[in-house]
């Protein structure tokens, strides 16, 4: 109908704008919504190399392969490339060089805390691989007024059966005893404690260099395709279980765990190697079968969880890493049942460093994580999460 002549126009009701906020100022766009390294909580990196003495661990050998942090405060490694090295973490003198693990190249390690102030490290090389123990209490108790940190000499224990390298070692100190997996061969092995050689347990083809140690003596891994197995300690049997680590339709043959990590709830979280999932498996929920695993998403873009930890808040924290990646690191909140990408590993102090590839992770004593790089030219990280504001 047509407006009649001379009559006024219907006013337009006003609606609300929701306006985008420029920032023109450059500097504080990249700072607020560009950094791609971690901002919650402190980063601190250091060389692997105490203060004024001249490196033992050089490029292409540092690429740290093993931690373990221990209640001392103290962080123990070992680090691989074209050679292997032992090493611990003091806070006061940096990293200290116990000595060399290994006849050549070294690609894989281990390391566990079995109590009493000792350590069994463990390493993969290409003619096979070999375990050591090593005892810490000097190391634990020095002195500030010495110049350099204390050395106790490694311990080598009996060889291992030809061709075979530790990938991966677990301890119990109730039953005073160390449980391992060798690769390639999938050795399950037991090392009592006060003995050198090993006692085989079993063999477990194409497995994962994963390893968890289960309330009432069992212990749980993975193989071929992502499937978790489980070894009984007491009655001996070896049977694989009906629950699979998560994959993408069409990539179950190449589906693997790549991080397996015991939480002090009892659930158990893995990370896969084809494409970066976050697992949790129940291993008291037998009847559940494959139901027993869930998979809960995917942290980042990359396609490989390379290390998982639990921090003393509970909530998750790993690195996902794929080949040629930048590594991230995330936290997984199971309350909340959420990912955050806390971005990339960087320090400013006491060492200016950006990480590319960071291979392990472990807890500390006060909740610090100490986080081992995995490159030519390798740093130790530690880092300290953020403690949440107490709302009243």
């Amino acid at each position: 109908m047509a407006r009649k002549l001379g009559a006024s126009a219907t006013a337009v009701p006003e609606i609300p704008t929701l306006a985008a906020v420029a920032m023109d100022n450059h500097a504080q766009m990249y700072r607020h919504k560009a950094f791609p390294q971690v901002r919650q909580g402190t980063l601190y990196g250091f060389a692997l190399a105490e203060a004024l003495v001249q490196p033992a661990i050089g490029p292409g050998e540092s690429a740290i392969l093993a931690l373990a942090a221990l209640d001392s405060g103290l962080a123990y490694g070992i680090s691989g490339g074209d050679r292997g090295h032992a090493f611990y973490f003091h806070p006061a003198y940096g990293v200290t060089h116990l000595g060399l693990v290994g006849t050549g190249p070294v690609c894989a390690a281990a390391v566990v805390d079995v109590g009493g102030d000792e350590i069994v490290g463990g390493w993969r090389e290409a003619t096979g691989g070999g375990l050591f123990r090593h005892t810490c209490a000097v190391e634990a108790g020095q002195g500030l007024e010495q110049f350099r940190g204390a050395v106790t000499p490694l311990l080598p224990l009996a060889p291992l059966p030809a061709g075979e390298g530790v990938v991966a070692l677990v301890g119990d100190r109730g039953a005073q005893a160390v449980f391992g997996l060798t690769q390639p061969g999938g050795l399950l092995f037991r090392l009592d404690a006060g003995q050198s050689e090993i006692r085989a347990l079993g063999r477990i083809e194409a497995a994962a260099p994963v390893l968890v140690l289960l309330p009432g003596g069992r212990l749980l891994g993975a193989f071929a395709e992502g499937q978790l197995w489980q070894f009984d300690l007491e009655t001996g049997a070896l049977r694989a279980l009906p629950a699979q680590a998560p994959c993408q339709m069409g990539k179950r043959y190449v589906a693997g765990v790549q991080t397996l990590l015991l939480s002090r709830s009892g659930r158990v979280y893995g990370g896969t190697s084809t494409d970066g999932y976050l697992f949790s498996y129940d291993p008291t929920n037998d009847a559940a079968g494959e139901n027993a695993l869930t998979n809960l998403g995917k942290p980042v873009r990359q396609s490989n969880i390379r290390a998982l930890a639990e921090g003393h808040d509970g909530r998750i924290f790993g690195i996902a890493e794929e080949p040629g990646g930048l590594a991230h690191l995330f936290v997984f909140d199971p309350v909340q049942r959420g990912f955050d990408d806390l971005g990339m590993v960087g320090a400013a102090f006491p060492d200016h460093w950006l990480a590319h590839s960071v291979g392990c992770l472990s807890v500390g004593p006060y909740g610090e994580i100490f986080l081992g790089e995995s490159d030519r030219i390798s740093h130790i990280f530690i880092y300290y999460p953020p403690v949440a504001k107490v709302r009243t």
